[in-house]
């Protein structure tokens, strides 16, 4: 049964982002050792992947990097109540009015997975409908002291159960969490 995981990056603190949605301190993580870049399971996590969630000013933010969209192929939604019903090359825009049957649908129309890559409020919505159910969330070493919180309040209390953590050379924590009903 595919999984609705949210897989997603945070400072020590508990930011995704910085005040006004730039993620520039990403940047500032040393690679980890001499060899090739360590892509952190990145590549076997999206390869199960057939769709992405995220919010509008995730996908604005995501627009301004000077690549070329870097989900093709994976179908996409966006969620923006100013611009549901809406559809570019990427993505379809929807309202959120019914989040429970759009996942639903999704999983049982596949076998891949549902990436919500974020922002934070989309996160929180997510969380009070139960419908995340697995969390990878890097912790990178580093504090911002203010920024876009990955769980702004008010974010309902959630029993997590910790299923695998992994630490890395270059100071970075990766937890793995599901929800404490599923164990």
């Amino acid at each position: 049964m595919p999984e609705v995981i949210l897989y997603v990056a945070s400072s020590l603190d508990g930011y995704i982002a910085r005040p006004d949605g730039a993620v520039d301190w990403l940047d500032d993580i040393p690679e980890q050792g001499e060899g090739p870049a360590e892509d952190y399971g990145y590549g076997e996590f999206i390869a199960g992947v057939g769709v992405v969630m995220m919010g509008r000013a995730t996908y604005e933010q995501l627009l301004s990097f000077d690549v070329d969209y870097p989900y093709p192929g994976t179908e996409g939604f966006v969620f923006s109540r100013t611009r549901a019903g809406e559809q570019d090359e990427n993505v379809q825009f929807v309202d959120g009015a019914d989040i429970p049957g759009l996942v639903n649908r999704l999983k049982a129309s596949s076998d891949k997975n549902i990436w919500l890559i974020g922002g934070g409020l989309l996160v929180q919505e997510f969380l009070k409908l139960d419908l995340i159910d697995r969390m990878e969330i890097f912790i990178l070493p580093v504090i911002l002291g203010e920024g876009i919180p990955l769980f702004p309040p008010p974010t309902p209390q959630i029993s997590l159960n910790l299923v695998a953590v992994r630490s890395h050379d270059n100071g970075m924590a990766q937890l793995t969490y599901v929800r404490a009903s599923q164990c």
